[in-house]
């Protein structure tokens, strides 16, 4: 049984006896420790913490950077000591509160979420936003820092849902909530603006991939950049003006859509393969050279990574941003 620590500026230290596989979110939780919290899974990040602990658990700090790691800043729900640990809430995710400014129904399901900026980001990165104390999703953001003066969030409705019900339903413009990060490393750097670039999303995953062409465009990148927007449905389908908007502005970037669903099928689309990973081979057969940036389900950035690297892309120049 490991015992932690809880080091806290308001109170004096906290012992805790970790239960059997209990991570360091759950027995802090147990104890009344309120830890900020979302996925529960090391991919929201909101829960992370800090330890002078010589020896954090590998699979704690998978996914930070190793600037991060040698800080040591690790993630709560995913850290199952062995041993003896003194552990810290962490300031770097500092939550801010933010007020709704716009809301729109962009398509079949999926509304956009504008509030105001309160933070520096990078688009493609993500952010945590919060219902209550114990009730947040992570959302990746549309929007760019420099052109738009509000953050920007695409949010798939969910009937069963918890929280994007609440969103649709009672969440109005001039409300306030609060929102914690930016996170993720799925954004533009212009090492080389030569670079050819493919983005494929399904669904939102097309939220992180329009503020990534938009940034890569507005830095100057003059390699090709191809854009790849997957939906179930034509329903499920937005943004096509301002995709469009951007191909008539730059020649050097394109987007091709791929629906699955063929009675919803466009004449527009008519032509297209409605199966995402065959049209991505079929568009771009071979991805030597190439960076890629993968948008969606976990299930689809998984294999469209596989099948990225198989078709010549270095895993290098892999970046992605799973949504659980």
């Amino acid at each position: 049984m490991a015992i932690i620590y809880y080091k806290s500026d308001a109170s004096a230290d906290k012992k805790v006896s970790l239960l059997q596989d209990e991570s360091v979110l759950d027995g802090l939780l147990r104890e009344g420790v309120e830890v900020p919290n979302g996925c529960r899974s090391g991919v929201c990040q909101s829960c992370i913490m800090q330890s002078d602990h010589a020896d954090i658990p590998k699979e704690a700090q998978k996914g930070l950077r190793d600037v991060q790691k040698q800080q040591g800043y690790f993630l709560s729900c995913c850290c199952k000591p062995d041993e003896l640990m003194t552990v810290s809430l962490s300031n770097l995710y500092k939550k801010e509160q933010t007020t709704v400014i716009d809301k729109a129904v962009l398509a079949s399901g999926i509304v956009r979420l504008r509030v105001k900026k309160v933070m520096c980001y990078r688009p493609g990165q993500y952010m945590t936003l919060w219902k209550d104390e114990s009730t947040a999703r992570s959302y990746s953001l549309a929007s760019h820092p420099t052109r738009d003066d509000f953050l920007e969030f695409h949010i798939r409705i969910y009937d069963d849902g918890v929280f994007s019900p609440w969103v649709i339903d009672e969440l109005g413009v001039g409300d306030t909530l609060a929102i914690q990060g930016p996170m993720g490393d799925c954004f533009y750097v212009p090492t080389d603006k030569k670079q050819s670039l493919f983005l494929a999303g399904l669904g939102t995953g097309l939220a992180p991939l329009y503020g990534i062409a938009r940034d890569a465009l507005s830095q100057g990148h003059v390699g090709d950049i191809v854009l790849l927007v997957g939906a179930r449905a034509k329903a499920r389908l937005y943004y096509q003006d301002e995709l469009a908007k951007l191909e008539s502005e730059f020649d050097n970037f394109r987007v091709t859509y791929s629906v699955q669903d063929i009675d919803m099928q466009s004449e527009a689309l008519k032509d297209q393969d409605l199966d995402i990973y065959a049209l991505a081979k079929t568009t771009l057969p071979d991805l030597v050279g190439f960076r890629v940036y993968l948008c969606g389900a976990d299930t689809f950035v998984r294999k469209m990574k596989k099948q990225c690297f198989l078709s010549g892309a270095n895993m290098g120049d892999i970046h992605s941003d799973a949504f659980l």
